[in-house]
């Protein structure tokens, strides 16, 4: 049976001693006592207390300054209020600030043993409907976050759950990539991350060998020695709070929170509610990572690994209207390799679809994240650039020009070939303002180029009559 602990508070001596014997006498009680309401509320915030007995009338702070306080510090824990000064008035205020009871001197025992088990009895119902409540409040939350399969949603909902339920102000979401070997911040909260460049890092490395086999939260035990930049002033991070999400039991990301105030707000109870959205938080993105193969299956080319035919469609679209909507610049390229079909033909399709792979490869290199490539068919390829006048576009296309000249395809299987490409070009809203004329357009560009001299970037000329239909791709993938 668990032991209640009491807190006396009397400046009167004899007092607190008769209290004490009241409650000690049938025991399952420890009483411990003060004299002042400050050294009661020393012996508070040690912890431990589950009740709170306090003289109403005591020199400098009064019992109403205990419970005012109380209030503030720790609102769940119950104050008796004892006074033989006080009047029908005091009582009525003394409740309406957030005293449990209100008894009068001198005590009876038997009544003041009622009170005080009643007010336990109380605390622990109290308690338990506060703890109901967190786990109604945490599961509600873990739902939210099952519910979420498209995985750039579902770490702001991580994020911002763990926020909201651990009381956190500070804090970032990193995320590992462990086949690109890459990691960087993707949210952040109560803090400039360009101020603070490489914090992540910083406080990563401090812990590194914690991190490298963490699957559950950890608060350390000590301040750190990096330092955040907040207001204009450095200030060492006092408390921290490091939660994984992991994928399959590989280190996903980390959640990293942190206090510069030395009484931080990472305890037992930020803890456990991190556990138990990180056990969640792990499902979800076991899910929201195979959802997001899945989706990129049926967005990029089987053999090539860029995005197909289909997918182009969309991110044209995308980028025409957001050119649009900022009255902004986009480019199309038009790439062709020239004389594709000799090599098919000479060493076959097998070496082809290698050399094709490898293409595939130098174009996604050659261009920036926010670009796109995309297979149009057989040897042809498209590339979107967003943010790109004809200009650039032109110095971004004879870049790949000069760097599929210098390539070796196929060394590695022992067939050493050289190859060529031809790129038409064309730009919104300088030569067009639909897909279609700019596709058609680019497509044309390239195609003087190709039976040209091959091996040349060819610009698209605004006005040249274009098609009014859809452009499909070549039926078959291997035909040049």
């Amino acid at each position: 049976m668990a032991v209640s602990k009491i807190l006396v508070v009397d400046d009167d001596r004899f007092a607190r001693t008769f209290c004490r014997q009241i409650l000690e006498e049938d025991g399952g009680f420890e009483v411990v006592d003060a004299e002042s309401v400050d050294d009661g509320l020393e012996i508070i915030r040690q912890g431990g207390i589950d009740l709170v007995i306090s003289d109403l009338v005591m020199p400098d702070k009064t019992g109403l300054d205990m419970v005012e306080i109380l209030r503030l510090e720790h609102p769940s824990l119950r104050v008796i209020l004892i006074t033989g000064h006080g009047t029908v008035e005091t009582a009525v205020k003394a409740m309406k600030i957030g005293a449990l009871d209100y008894i009068r001197k001198p005590l009876n025992p038997a009544e003041f043993k009622i009170v005080v088990h009643r007010a336990l009895e109380q605390s622990k119902l109290a308690e338990e409907n506060r703890e109901l409540r967190s786990s109604l409040k945490l599961y509600d939350a873990s739902s939210r976050i099952s519910r979420t399969i498209e995985i750039e949603e579902l770490y702001q909902i991580i994020f911002d759950l763990m926020i909201q339920e651990t009381g956190a102000t500070r804090g970032f979401l990193y995320i590992v990539d462990q086949e690109q070997g890459e990691s960087n911040i993707i949210l952040s909260e109560g803090f400039d991350v360009q101020e603070n460049e490489g914090l992540d890092r910083k406080l990563l490395d401090e812990f590194q060998q914690e991190l490298a086999h963490l699957s559950e939260p950890f608060i350390p035990d000590h301040p750190l020695t990096t330092t955040v930049k907040y207001r204009s002033s450095l200030d060492p991070v006092q408390s921290s709070l490091f939660i994984p999400l992991q994928n399959k039991n590989e280190l996903a990301g980390v959640v990293v929170f942190f206090d510069t105030e030395k009484n931080g707000v990472f305890g037992k109870e930020a803890l456990r509610v991190s556990k138990f959205l990180c056990q969640h938080a792990s499902t979800a993105l076991e899910n929201a990572m195979l959802y997001s193969q899945a989706k990129i299956l049926t967005i990029t080319d089987d053999l090539t690994n860029v995005f197909n035919y289909r997918y182009l469609n969309n991110i044209l679209d995308r980028e025409l209207v957001r050119a649009q909507r900022l009255n902004s610049s986009m480019s199309v390229l038009f790439l062709d390799l020239d004389s594709f079909k000799e090599v098919n033909d000479k060493h076959g399709h097998l070496l082809g679809s290698k050399i094709l792979v490898e293409l595939a490869g130098l174009l996604k290199g050659a261009v920036r994240k926010v670009d796109a490539v995309a297979r149009y068919g057989g040897d042809e390829y498209i590339v979107v650039l967003t943010d790109t006048n004809s200009k650039g576009a032109v110095i971004v296309a004879e870049r790949i020009r000069q760097m599929v000249e210098d390539y070796i395809f196929t060394e590695s299987e022992g067939y050493p070939i050289k190859l060529t490409v031809s790129i038409g070009v064309a730009s919104y809203p300088e030569h067009g303002v639909s897909k279609v004329e700019l596709l058609h357009l680019a497509d044309e560009a390239m195609y003087k180029g190709k039976f040209g001299r091959k091996n040349i970037v060819y610009v698209a000329t605004p006005g040249e009559q274009t098609l009014t239909g859809p452009v499909d791709p070549p039926i078959s993938p291997d035909t040049a």
